[in-house]
């Protein structure tokens, strides 16, 4: 699938201004580059597919959303699904820069102070070394696993909403997902799949659920004693939080952090988005 954003699409119109024949841009959000053969106020694609001057100005008024380019036309990479009543995108997030997903307007990772490479770079560091067996409680573009999966021995990584998933399969920065045989998926409920684990498993739990109001069983006090159950001893866990209620004077992280302690925890620190926390 070729996938262009505001970025390629603002290449594409300068290429046209100058009167090229033809320009190299990346048709996989910045992997590789591609040559698109440009004809009056026609773009020729690879596979020859045609895409006009215009659908390529509409790519960059709707510069929020990321845009397959199927059946000579531009489709843009969003579901809406009437179970979940939600709405998923993906999202570009700047020029040859990983994408994120969007919920309902909810961004699945920092990207006003970041991109999402350099936020999962930091949720990784607080449970370095990535040693052994980790567990990545909800997948999402699949960003921590994959890149868990760099150092670690084994990554178990679940996700629930099938919508998430088929953004997965069309994101070329999740194809690791299904092609590293070091990462293990799970189509499930996490509040559900980590009771079938064996007690001391994971050396390290990366837990970063959805909002408290969305997931509210990812909050709770049995799930954190069986994230604690099957973490090893000497184990980290890192669980993201966010900073939700933060100007109102909220303060989610004590709550948290006291059921975590509940749940057997020690060590339990405070951390950028989040806490990190050990198993004595």
């Amino acid at each position: 699938m070729m996938l262009i954003s505001v970025y390629q699409a603002e290449e594409l119109i300068k290429a046209h201004n100058r009167k090229s024949t033809y320009t190299d841009i990346s048709l996989d959000l910045g992997l590789t580059k591609s040559k698109v053969t440009i004809e009056n106020n026609f773009f020729i694609f690879p596979d020859q597919q045609k895409i006009t001057l215009e659908d390529i100005k509409k790519i960059v008024k709707k510069d929020t959303i990321c845009f397959s380019i199927e059946n000579n036309s531009i489709m843009p990479t969003s579901i809406f699904s009437e179970e979940t009543n939600n709405y998923y995108k993906l999202v570009p997030t700047g020029k040859d820069k990983w994408p994120t997903i969007e919920i309902s307007g909810i961004r699945m990772h920092v990207t006003k102070t970041m991109s999402p490479k350099e936020d999962t770079e930091k949720k990784i560091s607080f449970i370095l070394p990535c040693i052994g067996n980790v567990l990545d409680t909800c997948t999402g573009l699949g960003y921590t696993a994959i890149m868990a999966a760099k150092i670690a021995e084994l990554v178990f990584t679940i996700e629930k909403d099938a919508n998430v998933i088929e953004l997965e399969k069309i994101n070329p920065y999740s194809r690791e997902l299904f092609d590293n045989s070091k990462i293990k998926r799970v189509h499930g409920d996490s509040f559900e799949e980590v009771k079938k684990f064996k007690a001391c498993y994971f050396d390290r739990i990366i837990h970063d659920p959805p909002r408290q109001a969305l997931s509210t069983l990812l909050y709770s006090d049995e799930f954190y004693k069986e994230l604690y159950r099957i973490l090893r001893s000497k184990g980290k866990i890192f669980h993201y939080t966010g900073d939700p209620g933060s100007k109102r004077g909220l303060d989610i992280r004590q709550g948290i952090a006291k059921k975590m302690a509940k749940a057997g925890f020690s060590n339990i620190k405070r951390v950028f988005n989040g806490l990190v926390a050990e198993k004595s």
